[in-house]
């Protein structure tokens, strides 16, 4: 039985290391690391038999590679972080209408290849066939107000 307890200990520290895909923090994936650690110190020293000692072990080689190595590792693994208050996504951008828009109904408008929802705060409605600029994005729809050159080529913003 001792002559497995390096290949538990690959793995456990395995195991653990896949767990951080389904547990957030990047905590976990360093008891993982220690585990592996600890299989590498079981296989080579003569310490199978003594499992407290192990467990000692694993301990502190967690919390040194915890300790030492998340504040490099992390930033490795950190995803984009999105303000969900305000997307800037296309502001400013003249945009075809493809609907008509007015301040009581929405319309469509083509952008970037794709027709979305549009709302404006214009007193006047903003005719197909005309341009609007983007204001905002507020979730799948744009917030625009009429733009003050009319439409000369409609493959424009494809």
């Amino acid at each position: 039985m001792e002559t497995y307890i390096p290949v538990l200990w690959a793995i456990g520290g395995l195991v653990l290391i896949l767990s951080e895909f389904w547990v957030s923090g990047f905590v976990i994936f360093f008891f993982g690391t220690g585990a592996i650690i600890n299989a590498i110190i079981t296989y080579f020293l003569p310490i199978r038999d003594n499992i407290p000692l192990q467990i000692l072990l694993w301990a502190i080689n967690s919390m040194l590679t915890l300790f030492l190595l998340r504040r490099f590792i992390a930033p490795l693994f950190a995803g984009k972080t999105i303000d969900p208050e305000k997307d800037t996504e296309g502001e400013g951008e003249k945009v075809l209408v493809v609907e008509d828009i007015s301040s009581d109904k929405p319309g469509r408008i083509r952008y970037k290849g794709t027709f979305w929802t549009a709302i404006t705060y214009d007193e006047e409605p903003i005719r197909k066939d005309s341009y609007a600029i983007i204001l905002e994005k507020e979730g799948l729809k744009f917030i625009v107000s009429a733009a003050d050159e009319p439409l000369f080529d409609k493959t424009q913003n494809d």
